[in-house]
């Protein structure tokens, strides 16, 4: 007996080395002949050694490992265990709503299954995250490399915020780092720290798989960027972690005027699902143009009857300069009556900017009401860099160089320098 438990112990650690060693570029993947013993092993030991054997022939396989120091791989597991995995629970609740989009964008365009991990190290799976310097969305994309590769942003709908556009884009910008740089720790870095400054580096201190992650030519912040993705590739290989089933979607158009909100409670959809699903969304009131949304496969009858009986009956609309009762009554095909029994607290004297609720079914001057899930307001303590000015830090977060200046109490002509720091109040 105690023969066939060091049989055992000693099978148990040879299968743990060739899992760490078929990672290395240097050895090629072989069987280990087995220990003799006089009895056969039981099932449990079966199944998990059949376990670890196809851990083991995952890890090898994933590109993102492939040429990779197994030394490198260890560091880069207990890396991502320790930073990645206190906050798994959330991560994994948040990819429900947009993950299975992402993997069909990623198999359409014959990608690597493991990039849907990057978004983990990005946003930890929240379409509606922004950085401290503008980056946006699932995939944390800049406006202007946003803008260069492709993606549209409206009054309407914001494609950094797109499930399926920015998967696209960003995909599309590694690819093409990876063909450039030759390997994808190094695409990893371009993505994160820009190609430019990457090759760079790299024509002062070249540098190879074997050299070692701990020795790539990059700032600490984009190394350590680096050895998360690594280790989550490791650790979803060895499925010490795993994603939950995604929440089946389809396809619909709703023909305007739709209230999202409205149409959802009378289909009985969990709060905020539909914005959850589909982040990219501006609004929860679109009065005037149709839109195409993704929305539960269990719901999307519910949602097709209730859409015809749930239309916004009443909208706000915000006083402008030279407005008066009579004038926003003839605009909305009603008269002041009927605006004063809307608006019972209306006072004599309209202000601007004062919201009024008119009908419906003029939808000329809408103003929709913004997706519950968008943050319309957050303070930003920015640090300006080289080359930024007041306007175009104004155009990266949505507001205007007035609200800067007047919330940093600067003059009209202030010069800002690098260095700097500013407060924002960031409007997506």
């Amino acid at each position: 007996m105690l023969n066939q438990k060091m049989s055992i112990l000693t099978l148990f650690c040879i299968s743990t080395l060739l899992m760490l060693s078929a990672c290395s570029h240097a050895l090629k993947t072989t069987s280990l002949p087995l220990p003799t013993s006089t009895e056969k092993p039981t099932a449990s030991l079966e199944k998990k050694l059949k376990n670890i054997q196809e851990s083991t022939n995952r890890v090898s396989q994933d590109p993102f490992l492939q040429g990779l120091l197994p030394q490198d791989i260890a560091r880069a597991q207990a890396s991502a265990k320790k930073h990645i995995l206190p906050h798994w629970s959330r991560i994994m609740k948040r990819s429900t709503f947009v993950r299975q989009r992402l993997i069909d964008t990623l198999v359409s365009m014959h990608a690597p299954l493991s990039l849907q991990l990057i978004p983990i190290v990005e946003s930890g799976y929240q379409p509606y995250a922004l950085s401290r310097t503008g980056a946006m969305g699932l995939w944390q994309l800049m406006p202007g490399t946003a803008k260069h590769l492709g993606i549209k942003k409206n009054r309407y709908i914001d494609g950094r915020r797109n499930v399926e556009k920015s998967t696209r884009a960003a995909v599309t910008y590694l690819q093409t780092q990876y063909k450039r740089f030759g390997n994808w720790p190094l695409a990893f870095a371009a993505y994160n720290m820009g190609p430019y400054g990457l090759a760079k580096r790299l024509k002062k201190t070249a540098w190879t798989l074997d050299n070692g992650l701990e020795n790539m030519p990059v700032p600490i912040e984009t190394r350590n960027y680096v050895r998360q993705i690594i280790g989550l590739t490791a650790l979803f290989n060895m499925q010490t972690i795993s994603f939950p089933d995604p929440i089946p979607t389809q396809v619909m158009t709703l023909h305007a005027p739709v209230d999202l909100k409205q149409l959802a409670n009378s289909s009985k959809l969990p709060k905020s699902l539909l914005f959850r699903i589909n982040p990219g969304l501006h609004y929860s009131q679109y009065l005037r143009h149709d839109i195409t949304i993704h929305a539960p496969k269990e719901s999307l009858l519910s949602l097709q009857k209730q859409q015809d009986f749930h239309r916004p009956k009443y909208i706000k609309v915000k006083v402008r300069s030279g407005d008066s009762l009579w004038k926003l009554a003839h605009q909305h095909h009603t008269n002041v009556t009927h605006l004063h029994k809307l608006n019972p607290k209306l006072p004599r004297t309209l202000k601007i900017g004062m919201p009024i609720t008119v009908p419906a079914y003029s939808f000329a001057r809408a103003t929709a009401t913004s997706n519950p899930l968008l943050s319309q307001g957050r303070r930003i303590r920015y640090k300006v860099h080289k080359g930024d000015s007041l306007w175009s830090i104004s155009r990266r977060f949505g507001t205007s160089t007035h609200a800067i200046s007047r919330a940093n109490q600067l003059s009209k002509n202030a010069i800002i320098r690098p260095g700097d720091r500013l407060w924002i109040l960031a409007r997506i």
